[in-house]
């Protein structure tokens, strides 16, 4: 009776009168990434590397970070939807060009799976000099393209939809987004080490991983000979010889890390010397979780095979960092909040001493005068 009473045809109305416009959201931004994983699921699309395999299985060159997305979307949308719900257009020129925009990843999608722009996107990759190989011009390219358009038309979207208010409500997703966009083309125009400054992060990190598996007992062999292409390259008995680049090495794990753990430095109030100490133990610490991704790479190569170890870098070692932040994340708030009912407790102890003194100082002086009355 009482569930009745709240659902009512008036609250229905009302609420979806309230909320329309975050659905609307959501629903532009989700069902290109469906539509996708069907075209994926069923090996139609138009790229045939595509269809080789299944990317949304797929971390790293896959599209596994779009469903991250969609999550951390519905989390901030649902955290912060009484703070942004007023922020909503009113303006119907601005709701207009907002749904245009959020639906240009549907648009893409639909024109390069079945109306010939996939032709158009290899042209242009060719115009600005893609390595011409097939698994970068016909898997690497695109996909990096394809995540830089829903990136570049999700930020438009939302800044029309909410202004700054939404790029702040909605940052951890965007940010997300955008440096996988910027890793992934990054890593297409300069493949296999070429980019230096990026790449000088691989040999510690290689030399740290040899140095673990060195601890397990694994035997193998380090090399680094210096050149135009230069990378570590790690060799065990049985196996092909395997080079580490600058993404093995975690550089975008570093980058997201960056960008999340300002994000939330942001929207707290934490001291800045505590910050400080926060952030250089979360860096070297992800640092480290890649080392031991890529020690983890070798150990299920040498125990478990080639193609479980190449599903492992694939797949399930990204994994690693996505953890390891969030459980970060959860530890910094949770000894925040230790510290504050510590400082609260305290400043209740030191209140309560404050009261006590001042109970037996007006006892004391009331005494005293009561005992000059009687005597006189």
């Amino acid at each position: 009776m009482h569930l009745k009473n709240v659902l009512t045809k008036e609250s229905v109305q009302e609420a979806l009168k309230k909320y329309y416009f975050h659905v609307a959201l959501i629903v532009c931004f989700v069902v290109p990434v469906i539509l996708l994983m069907t075209l994926d699921y069923l090996n139609i699309e138009s790229f045939y590397l595509f269809n080789t395999r299944f990317l949304f299985y797929e971390t790293w060159k896959g599209r596994m970070f779009y469903m991250f997305f969609i999550w951390l979307l519905f989390l901030e949308l649902i955290i912060e939807s009484e703070k942004i719900v007023e922020k909503r257009p009113k303006n119907r020129f601005r709701i207009l060009v907002f749904f245009i925009c959020a639906n240009v990843p549907l648009i893409y999608v639909l024109a390069v799976n079945f109306l010939g722009m996939n032709q158009a996107i290899v042209e242009l990759g060719r115009i600005i000099g893609i390595n011409p190989g097939e698994y970068f011009m016909f898997l690497s390219w695109p996909l990096s393209f394809e995540y830089l358009v829903f990136f570049i038309s999700f930020l438009i979207a939302i800044f029309l939809a909410y202004k700054t208010d939404g790029l702040k409500t909605f940052s951890i997703s965007l940010s997300l987004l955008g440096v996988m966009s910027f890793v992934y083309m990054i890593d297409t125009y300069y493949p296999e080490g070429m980019l230096k400054p990026l790449q000088m992060l691989a040999l510690p990190a290689a030399a740290c991983a040899a140095a673990l598996l060195e601890i397990l007992g694994y035997n193998f062999t380090l090399i680094y000979r210096p050149g135009p292409r230069s990378l570590p390259t790690i060799s065990m008995a049985g196996f092909h010889p395997v080079g580490i680049v600058w993404s093995c090495a975690g550089v975008h794990s570093l980058l997201l890390y960056l960008l999340i753990i300002l994000l939330l430095f942001k929207r707290s109030d934490i001291s800045g010397f505590r910050r400080l100490v926060y952030f250089i133990i979360g860096a070297v610490c992800t640092y480290f979780v890649n080392i031991l991704r890529i020690a983890s790479y070798f150990v299920i190569r040498e125990s478990s095979g080639q193609n479980a170890a190449q599903f492992f870098h694939d797949s399930i070692g990204e994994l690693y960092f996505i953890f390891w932040v969030f459980a970060y994340i959860l530890l910094i708030i949770s000894v925040e909040r230790f510290m504050v009912v510590e400082k609260t407790r305290h400043s209740m102890q030191k209140l309560r001493s404050l009261l006590e003194t001042m109970k037996s100082k007006l006892s004391s002086y009331l005494r005293t005068k009561f005992k000059r009355v009687v005597k006189k």
